[in-house]
């Protein structure tokens, strides 16, 4: 059995903060408004989606029937803020790739149709 013993002259030191802040590069006015500015923008103008109707042949396995094509269930990962261009209201799901899916798309419950969502450079933003 040991006995701490604490001298008076000893102080103990202050507990580190919990969060630590990353520490602070000096930056140059124009390239912080510039910066400032670009993350604004990012944040305050919504991103306008583009949507390409594609084969459903390309997007999942399964075999094409007189009545249309047919595929396993596909389970969403849920509603998008796209709307079915051909369905009133109707708000896409969104289906990632797994097991029989071949890529990700946007899917309308009601129409059956697929779609990519391109944005404004034409690159899809379902791919990784």
């Amino acid at each position: 059995m040991s006995i701490a013993t604490r001298h008076p002259e000893v102080r103990s030191s202050p507990l580190p903060p919990l969060n630590p802040a990353p520490p602070q590069r000096p930056r140059t006015p124009q390239c912080t408004n510039q910066h400032t500015n670009q993350r604004t923008n990012q944040r305050t103008t919504p991103l306008l989606l583009n949507l390409l109707e594609l084969d459903p042949r390309e997007v999942i396995d399964g075999i094409m029937t007189p009545s249309g094509y047919l595929t396993a269930d596909v389970i969403p990962v849920g509603p998008m803020r796209e709307a079915c261009p051909h369905c009133e209201g109707v708000a896409l799901q969104l289906v990632l790739r797994h097991r029989h899916v071949k890529r990700s798309h946007l899917f309308c419950r009601v129409c059956t149709r697929v779609y990519d969502a391109l944005d404004d450079s034409g690159y899809s933003v379902l791919t990784v």
